[in-house]
């Protein structure tokens, strides 16, 4: 259905490690892939994401600042609440329910949200250097004490 209104439209359904990728009907055109290592890569070329709600994926794109939909798996705790939590919060991402989940709805949202620019503002991302930096400030600091 989006590729009506976009003919060059391509897609990558990407199964995980979990899900073998000859298990996987895909419709005509849509490109089947396992597991990808280094996806945060994929993620951020991308002109748009459709994910399940994972923490790890969903805080990579809001982090690279590329435009996305989200479905939480409904029961999820996790998924309900904290991560669709802290996107509301970041005011990142389109969340989409499961139940209001139709072909229809997800091209209408993907063909409105494609290669839009991010609307939320940037998150840091230096959390190691700024855990490696207290870490080396701790062993000096150790380190004076014992001399």
């Amino acid at each position: 259905m989006a590729r009506q209104s976009i003919p060059t439209l391509e897609m990558v359904l990407v199964c995980g490690p979990r899900i073998a990728p000859e298990s996987v009907v895909a419709p005509p055109g849509v490109r089947v892939a396992g597991h990808v290592p280094g996806l945060y890569r994929h993620l951020a070329a991308c002109d748009l994401a459709v994910v399940q709600a994972g923490g790890t994926t969903t805080l990579e794109l809001t982090a690279l600042r590329r435009p996305f939909v989200y479905v939480p798996v409904e029961g999820q705790c996790e998924q309900e609440i904290f991560v669709a939590g802290r996107l509301a919060r970041h005011g990142a991402g389109i969340e989409l329910k499961r139940r209001d989940l139709t072909s229809g709805r997800l091209a209408e949202l993907m063909v409105a949200n494609i290669g839009l620019e991010a609307s939320w503002p940037a998150i840091r991302v230096d959390g190691a250097a700024v855990a490696a930096r207290q870490i080396l400030e701790a062993i000096q600091a150790a380190s004076s004490m014992a001399a």
